[in-house]
């Protein structure tokens, strides 16, 4: 998505304060059993923030709505659940929309011819005008 809008440098380092280092996955969206929690320890395998609701559908750049994941939670979530979530998006928001009428493409003017239009009701010499008898 083009307008993408990521999240601030206070809301990063809140969000990474927040998980105590560790990832902050924690459901079927990222790949985990009910439940379960991701056990990977951020300083290790790398950090990255999530919009926790696709930041396509909410513009929502809050604490709230963001989660301190590692790599291979955050590529799981951004391919089995945000991607798909942004295409029924995008295709929902097409449905509504309609089309222009057709219109017409106008063609070129033509140019204005050099020579008067022929008469051929009589003979006449096309070069001279003069009736031919």
């Amino acid at each position: 998505m083009g307008d993408r809008r990521e999240f601030t440098g206070k809301t990063r380092k809140a969000a990474l304060a927040r998980s105590g280092g560790v990832c902050e996955a924690s459901s079927s969206w990222y790949g985990l059993p009910d439940g379960m929690r991701c056990t990977n320890v951020l300083s290790l395998v790398g950090v990255q923030y999530d919009h926790v609701i696709l930041d396509a559908n909410s513009k929502d750049n809050s604490l709230e709505n963001c989660a301190a994941v590692c790599p291979k939670c955050h590529s799981f979530k951004t391919r089995r659940v945000d991607t798909p979530t942004a295409a029924k998006t995008v295709a929902q928001s097409l449905m509504g929309m309609r089309t222009r009428p057709k219109q017409t493409i106008p063609s070129p003017p033509k140019p204005p011819r050099s020579e008067p239009k022929l008469d051929f009701t009589a003979r006449r010499n096309p070069y001279t005008r003069e009736e031919i008898r």
